[in-house]
């Protein structure tokens, strides 16, 4: 049987090789993230990252990295992720775990007994019909509204994940680095081209959601130097703050 410690030295190992390390950062994340599925026992599994408040509906995935799907599953994931019975069966519960946090990492029996998760007609219709059962869910907001999640499924008759897996999914989605996604990250680089160094670096810190005093630390000007540069990047982009500057290119993302 393999143990928490196993997996964690399989995870450091990963993390520090320098074939992984030297790897571009999508293909690191979509290595990790089959990596995790197959540490935790998963048949498949999806990592996301969006925007949105935790405590409303507005919740846009910006980027998706899916691992063991079947081609029945890969086409209907997003019909099965938009249903309002998945908003009832996930999303509702792990909202209302996020009133208190900022972070929750769950499964299936923490929300839903046996009893009530096996009756459920869009469980056994829909979710059985694709092979997926039990689950694990971890949610970490990163910032006010920019977040990343990890969800893995076990195949129909499987147990459900044991405290040790949850750890483990835990800790990759609060320590490794490269898995906290930014804002920034969704912006081709051409926006840049007209923009000094200096605007360009202002603006991905607004990006990325640091306030402006944070912006003046970061790059030792002063706080009356930041102002100047955040008017000129709105001027420039026609926005009035940092949320609609986000917004913006968000949109085509």
């Amino acid at each position: 049987m393999v143990t928490m410690l196993q997996n964690i030295h399989e995870l450091v190992g990963f993390l520090t090789q320098s074939e992984s390390i030297a790897l571009p950062i999508a293909d690191r994340r979509e290595l990790l993230v089959k990596r995790l599925a197959g540490w935790v026992g998963s048949a498949s599994g999806f990592w996301s990252w969006g925007r949105g408040i935790p405590l409303e509906s507005n919740i846009t995935p910006v980027a998706t990295i899916v691992t063991g799907f079947s081609k029945e599953q890969l086409s209907r994931f997003p019909e099965v992720a938009l249903s309002d019975q998945t908003v009832r069966l996930f999303n509702q519960p792990i909202r209302e775990l996020l009133r208190k946090q900022d972070h929750v990492t769950v499964s299936r029996s923490m929300i839903w007994n046996d009893s009530e998760w096996s009756s459920d007609p869009f469980v056994r219709n829909v979710l059985h019909s694709l092979d997926w059962d039990n689950w694990l869910i971890s949610v970490r907001y990163l910032t006010s509204d920019t977040w990343a999640s990890m969800t893995f499924f076990r195949s129909l008759g499987k147990p459900d994940y044991e405290p040790t897996d949850l750890e483990l999914v835990e800790l990759v989605m609060s320590s490794v680095e490269w898995m906290k996604p930014k804002v920034s990250e969704s912006v081709s680089p051409s926006t840049f081209v007209d923009l000094s160094p200096r605007l360009r670096s202002v603006m991905l810190l607004l990006l990325d959601g640091q306030s402006r005093k944070q912006i003046a630390s970061s790059l030792s000007i002063t706080l009356h130097t930041v102002n100047d540069h955040c008017k000129e990047i709105y001027h420039r982009f026609e926005v009035n703050s940092a949320t609609e500057l986000a917004a913006r290119f968000l949109k085509s993302a």
